[in-house]
């Protein structure tokens, strides 16, 4: 009877050391999802979408003034200012700035798809080493630590791509510009001539 009462007694306390434990994964778990669903991260979000959107802008507007001024010296090198040439070119400039601002905002949203992930991989994280018996103190304060590196690591990586070049086509036109003017140049003064003409001229 005793040996019994004994098995049951160890069953009960087994029970309850269970509970208790599952009670405090519970708890740690719940302290870890606060800590990534909580409103502050939200607006952490929006703040790095924001930042990289106008760090991606600006750089389309800086490419653009660039662009948009060789295009005007190419044009006037080559005589196309007014004409059909002139027109065709400023649409394309128009259209790739327009592109410009299109890949700012998708590569703006990658990066914050990004951050979500590494959110959510080092939250599952976190909550595996809950189930081995990481405690709720120690488990918000490392969720907190890796909620802000992952936001830096991650803006550095968006910053460090960049935009990338969005007026290739218009480039081009700037290129064969400065190619025939070489070209030209050539002409005048061939290869193997200072001035135009041969040495004893």
């Amino acid at each position: 009877m005793g040996s019994n009462n004994s098995a049951q007694r160890a069953q009960r306390d087994a029970e309850r050391a269970e509970a208790e434990r599952q009670a405090r994964i519970k708890q740690t778990t719940s302290r870890i999802n606060a800590a990534y669903d909580a409103p502050e991260r939200q607006t952490q979000y929006a703040d790095f979408v924001k930042a990289l959107r106008e760090h991606y802008t600006n750089d389309a507007n800086r490419q653009q003034q660039i662009a948009g001024r060789n295009l005007k010296f190419a044009l006037a090198r080559s005589g196309n200012i007014g004409g059909s040439v002139d027109v065709d070119a400023k649409r394309t400039l128009g259209e790739e700035y327009t592109q410009g601002i299109l890949t700012a905002e998708n590569k703006a949203q990658s990066a914050l798809g990004d951050l979500k992930a590494q959110d959510e991989a080092s939250r599952l994280n976190l909550i595996q080493l809950a189930q081995s018996g990481l405690d709720s103190t120690t488990a918000a304060a490392r969720a907190g630590a890796q909620i802000q590196a992952s936001a830096q690591a991650a803006k550095s990586d968006a910053l460090a791509k960049g935009l990338g070049d969005v007026f290739g086509t218009t480039a081009g036109i700037y290129k064969q510009q400065q190619e025939n003017d070489a070209r030209r140049r050539g002409q005048l003064a061939p290869v193997g001539s200072l001035y135009g003409r041969g040495f004893g001229g």
